[in-house]
């Protein structure tokens, strides 16, 4: 029997800090590492949703090309948006926390409260992100990216656009 150490992103605000900051550092680097600047860190939050959920990379993919999901994969997909909503201030902050120990460089952008973040991999501690720990977390990365092509340079209404309204989920996006 297999045993996880790692905790689903479903946590209360403000609880674990700790797991934010290590998902918002591996979504980075998954996503392009210090090569690649993320533009409009709110992304971020909608990444770390699905990196860190098998079901909803499967859902992704098996509604590629027959859009809209079923019921019950949308019903997943608006709980993966909402607790993303729910957690962007949260990862705002931690941005910052990182940004002062020097482990991402933020730019402040023409709109108000909207970030472009870059990994600073020379900053961390050598084989931090290497964990084998989080192999479910590179293959899932993997996998959106061959999904959702050029997953890092597309624009914040895009990407909410192609992850759930193209899927048939109503949401909303600020």
């Amino acid at each position: 029997m297999e045993i996880r150490n790692k905790r689903p992103l479903y946590f209360i605000s403000g609880e674990d800090f700790y797991f934010i900051a290590y998902s918002v550092l591996l979504t980075l680097d998954l996503l392009g590492g210090s090569l690649k600047r993320i533009k409009d860190h709110r992304k971020i939050v909608y990444l770390i949703q699905l990196l860190n959920d098998r079901r909803l990379i499967d859902i992704l993919d098996r509604t590629q090309n027959m859009r809209p999901a079923n019921p019950v994969d949308r019903e997943l997909l608006f709980s993966s948006f909402t607790n993303a909503e729910l957690h962007k201030r949260e990862v705002f902050k931690i941005i910052f926390s990182l940004k002062r120990r020097g482990f991402v460089s933020v730019e402040r952008t023409d709109t108000a409260e909207v970030l472009d973040v870059t990994l600073e991999v020379a900053s961390l501690p050598q084989g931090f992100l290497k964990s084998e720990n989080f192999i479910e977390e590179r293959a899932n990365a993997a996998d959106l990216k061959r999904i959702v092509p050029r997953i890092s340079a597309l624009n914040f209404d895009t990407l909410v656009e192609r992850l759930y309204m193209d899927r048939g989920v109503h949401v909303w996006a600020a």
